[in-house]
């Protein structure tokens, strides 16, 4: 008679912080992408955003793509609304994916408390959310129980001109206007 041990499945949150390492380990792996002609196009680039669902002919502004081909690779979804390239659609405030928005500065929705590594974090530069990076690594908090200071990100299309790529970079908490979980 064999005897069968049970195996102890990983929890919700354990599952969660798995697929958000392998979506952070992917952009590590591909921070070598760089823009090569000032105008969101270049070898790596242009892989990035097909392997986010889009078309690097139409020279897009592309964020939200690096951010849905890193979902993809580790079998995440993305946003349903076919807009992955713009940084708005990761955090909908409305319709089936509205759950994933944990913090929207305008709406008041949420607590900015919620920031954890892996999550999407949303920038609003004026006109709305137009830029989307992945949690890498929190700051240092002012306090026990608050939210950091700072933390540092990974996004495609960070910097300008042919120095604009893909990047490990550090921002003020204040800088985030919004946080979204789409490791589940």
């Amino acid at each position: 008679m064999l005897c069968h041990l049970a195996q102890a499945q990983p929890t919700p949150r354990t599952r969660q912080a798995q697929a958000g390492a392998c979506t952070l380990k992917y952009l590590e792996q591909h921070q070598a992408a760089r823009e090569t002609n000032a105008k969101n196009r270049g070898p790596l680039v242009d892989a990035i955003i097909k392997a986010g669902g889009g078309v690097p002919a139409q020279r897009p502004e592309w964020c939200g793509f690096t951010q849905a081909a890193a979902n993809r690779s580790c079998g995440l979804p993305i946003p349903r609304n076919g807009m992955q390239g713009a940084a708005a659609a990761w955090f909908p405030l409305k319709g089936p994916d509205a759950a994933r928005t944990l913090w929207d500065r305008k709406t008041g929705r949420g607590s900015i408390d919620s920031i954890a590594v892996a999550l999407k974090a949303g920038f609003d530069y004026g006109r709305g959310i137009h830029h989307v990076a992945a949690v890498a690594e929190l700051g240092r908090p002012v306090r026990a129980g608050r939210a950091p200071r700072s933390v540092w990100t990974w996004a495609g299309n960070e910097g300008t001109g042919t120095a604009a790529g893909l990047k490990r970079s550090l921002y003020p908490i204040g800088a985030i206007d919004a946080l979204s979980n789409w490791n589940y």
